[in-house]
């Protein structure tokens, strides 16, 4: 499901059979570290979404104002539910940089629409291991962090989403490998003496 102009859906998990735990992992370009800094390199962020029953595109809109203000690089899961977001973040942010975070999601949660939502930061090593959160989160939060592909990192040409369709065996054909050996060996050996291609 497309979600946003400014996210790439990477998966969406659908929820189990009680009807609960699906999320969708996002990713998006970042010009900033986990820890709100600038970086040297263009990278890609990769973060989870646990929704609570179907989902709420408000976070998308939370999200969005987020990635304006430049405060989304840190985090790695959201989760709403009954007035109050929750916001995992990287363990990398501390100090004053921690402080406007804190202060910039609170803004953004407070001015949900058509509600006013409460913001709980959680540190990434200590999500889903303590009694906040909410049910469906500290159910599943755990599992999305240690087994997903979440976080900041440099992107590269390998992550070229067609990148496999211009193999050259899909471009060439499936012998593409073996024709080039052949056609090397032969190089290397030299011209046979009996070839009809070779001038006399």
């Amino acid at each position: 499901m497309i979600y946003s102009r400014w996210l790439y859906t990477e998966h969406e998990h659908p929820h189990n059979n009680d009807g609960e735990g699906a999320y969708t992992i996002f990713s998006t370009q970042q010009l900033f570290g986990a820890d709100c800094m600038p970086l040297d390199v263009m990278c890609i962020q990769k973060f989870a979404v646990l929704w609570e029953d179907q989902p709420d595109t408000r976070v998308i809109d939370l999200i969005e104002q987020s990635i304006i203000l430049a405060i989304l690089s840190p985090v790695k899961l959201l989760h709403a539910s009954k007035g109050m977001l929750v916001v995992v973040y990287d363990s990398t942010l501390v100090g004053e940089n921690y402080e406007l975070f804190h202060l910039a999601w609170a803004d953004i949660a407070s001015s949900v629409m058509y509600e006013e939502w409460t913001v709980l930061l959680i540190n990434d090593t200590n999500a889903g291991f303590g009694f906040d959160g909410g049910r469906i989160f500290r159910k599943f939060a755990r599992g999305i962090l240690d087994n997903s592909d979440i976080g900041i990192t440099e992107f590269t040409r390998d992550m070229f989403l067609f990148k496999d369709d211009w193999t050259p065996e899909n471009v060439f054909g499936p012998d593409f490998r073996a024709e080039t050996e052949a056609k090397s060996k032969q190089r290397r050996e030299g011209p046979d003496l009996f070839d009809d291609d070779v001038d006399l």
